[in-house]
């Protein structure tokens, strides 16, 4: 193989993202694995002594089936795209002016956890978080990994993401008491300055 056709390094995103995935898959297959034996062995165990019928074990598998597959629906946040097809570069931002704002909101809407658009994704510009697959990627001081700290500044601010772009705080009880006489909430108040 020559050098042209040689893949490059892997993102490190990417690369930790399927660390992260191989990790989760190895342990599940062998959970998976004892789980299954243990009930098989006592299935056979239980129908040979005539204390469980097959055809009842078959009905209370697929009811049981079910009802896991119900709970894991309403409890598991998994995997999504933002449901907006709209392209990005055409949605009108907020007439609200951030950079005479941001030292009294710190960049709180930064903050704010929401997922990516299939746009964004395509991009491969904006960084999202692999343990919570196409959230917006965050430090550990909860702020956007694209975030200055000394600035509060977005590093990718032309190709922000759909929700930025189209996010209006202006009414936003989360960040702003009055949003007109520029008094932010008390949660916002207690947020560090920019470094």
């Amino acid at each position: 193989m020559d050098d042209e056709q040689s893949p490059g390094p892997l993102d490190e995103d990417l690369s930790r993202g399927l660390v992260h995935i191989h990790e989760k898959l190895g342990r599940r297959i062998l959970e998976h694995d004892k789980l299954a034996a243990h009930v098989y062995a006592l299935t056979e165990v239980l129908i040979a002594s005539g204390a469980l019928k097959l055809r009842a074990l078959d009905q209370r598998k697929a009811d049981d089936a079910k009802a896991m597959a119900d709970e894991a629906t309403s409890r598991w946040d998994g995997a999504r795209v933002l449901d907006d097809t709209r392209d990005k570069y055409t949605v009108t931002p907020a007439p609200v002016d951030c950079a005479s704002r941001v030292s009294v909101c710190k960049a709180a809407c930064c903050r704010l956890s929401f997922y990516l658009s299939k746009q964004d994704l395509g991009e491969h510009t904006v960084r999202w978080d692999v343990a919570r697959p196409y959230h917006i990627a965050r430090r550990a001081d909860g702020w956007c990994v694209h975030c200055d700290p000394a600035t509060r500044a977005c590093g990718v601010h032309e190709r922000r993401p759909l929700v930025c772009r189209r996010y209006d705080c202006r009414e936003d009880g989360r960040i702003w008491q009055d949003f007109e006489q520029v008094i932010p909430t008390a949660e916002v108040e207690a947020l560090p300055p920019p470094a």
